[in-house]
């Protein structure tokens, strides 16, 4: 009995603790692993080489290309390689290729062609590609690929299909870098199942004229955006969710405001380098607030601007520089404290959260905050987070003491100022 109980013990001690584990944790494990590191774990067993051939998730990031070094022939080989080995679908494929290294060659189309019609046709549902050397062209099997759900693309070029369906299961569809050629003819693209769209430093986005029912999320950014306000309005009648910045907001300053649709569905808005001084820009952001009645989370941060003329021979530059400033501070303050303004005249009724960020303590910035609080009657929480150039110390508790005197429509409300805003 005892001899049977040593050789169990041995057994016990050279068995492999995680090859036995469920299929589904060690597929985990490997999602956890680089790319290279995960194909290493095919040597240790069968068991893990069974895993190994079958894992969907093919992550091909930075790290991945420097290990080759300026040679370009051994990582193409290799991901053409580790995609022929598939015994499964690929569910999900992220390529990011690295601009850093300036004398690498570049990847052909034809091996970016071969990658993507390999995956079109093993039930892709995530892809993502991330080229910092192109240009590259997106490949039409992925434009009609009819699994793929979720779909990121970087600084790669893509033209309309000459039909007009297109990304017919995605929900989710981000394009930054990405340059919208005008070969639509007034076509109207149907995109029935997407819910989130980001744009971002993109041109020629009024080229993308879209028919998407279910959107829910819509992030517009950069400067390049240049955006006409049919194509803005459309979608705004519908989505939950809005993310853009000051100067996708001054693109749409010529607008009349009463043309506004009521976004009756909006309940976040996120808005990004607003110069509060800019009275139409400003004028927008109000018009905004006011027709989101279901509004229940802002979230907002300032512009840095540096107005300081450092040329002594510049004085009169200066002067005018200064002057013109005061104006657009002296109309933005007018415009808050207008009691006709479209904003004052009703509650943010739903509004229950505020974030804050690059908080310079200006003074618009101060009575476009009094005016939030004054007019959210169920508001909980404010979380302001300074500007990162402030340096005096004593700044912080300084807005902290004028914004508590602010009068508060709801008692719950509680002001939050944190350190550092570096973004």
């Amino acid at each position: 009995m005892a001899q049977r109980r040593r050789i169990e013990t041995l057994q016990d001690a050279s068995r492999d603790l995680i090859s036995h584990l469920p299929v589904e944790i060690k597929d985990r494990i490997l999602e956890c692993l680089p790319i290279q590191e995960a194909a290493r774990t095919a040597v240790l067993s069968t068991h893990w080489n069974d895993v190994w051939l079958q894992h969907g998730q093919l992550v091909f990031d930075t790290e991945f290309f420097w290990r080759f070094g300026p040679t370009l022939a051994p990582y193409v080989k290799i991901i053409t390689y580790i995609l022929l080995q598939r015994v499964g679908p690929v569910k999900k494929f992220s390529l990011a290729i690295s601009s850093l290294r300036i004398h690498d060659p570049k990847l052909e189309q034809s091996d970016l062609d071969q990658w993507l019609l390999f995956l079109s046709r093993n039930g892709v549902e995530e892809l993502c590609i991330s080229n910092g050397v192109g240009p590259y062209k997106l490949p039409l099997c992925i434009v009609s690929c009819p699994t793929i759900k979720q779909l990121t693309l970087c600084s790669v070029s893509f033209e309309f299909p000459p039909n007009a369906r297109m990304f017919s299961c995605v929900t989710s569809l981000a394009f930054s870098g990405v340059s919208f050629k005008d070969n639509v003819n007034g076509i109207v693209y149907s995109i029935p199942n997407l819910e989130e769209l980001d744009l971002i430093n993109c041109e020629g986005i009024n080229n993308f004229k879209i028919s998407a029912p279910k959107l829910e999320s819509l992030c517009i950014n950069d400067t390049l955006c240049l955006v006409e306000w049919r194509w803005f309005a459309l979608h705004l009648k519908a989505i939950k969710a809005l993310c853009i910045d000051g100067n996708v907001v001054l693109y749409l300053k010529d607008v009349e405001v009463a043309s506004f649709p009521t976004a009756i569905n909006l309940q976040v808005i996120k808005l990004y380098s607003l110069e509060f001084a800019v009275e139409k820009e400003l004028e927008v952001v109000l018009q905004l607030l006011q027709k989101s009645p279901n509004l229940c989370e802002l979230h907002f941060t300032g512009a840095y601007l540096d107005d300081d003329i450092e040329d002594e021979h510049m004085e009169a530059e200066r002067l005018e520089a200064a002057r013109l400033k005061a104006a657009r501070i002296e109309a933005a303050s007018r415009l808050l404290k207008d009691p006709e303004s479209c904003i004052i005249s009703q509650d943010l009724k739903m509004l229950k959260t505020i974030e804050i960020g690059m908080f310079c303590g200006s003074t618009i910035e101060m009575l476009f905050v009094k005016m939030l609080l004054s007019k959210s009657p169920i508001l909980e929480r404010v979380v302001i987070t300074e500007a990162y150039h402030i340096k005096d110390g004593c700044t912080v508790i300084k807005f902290l003491r004028e914004l508590l005197c602010f009068p508060r429509a709801s008692p719950k409300a509680q002001i939050v100022i944190k350190g550092k805003d570096y973004a």
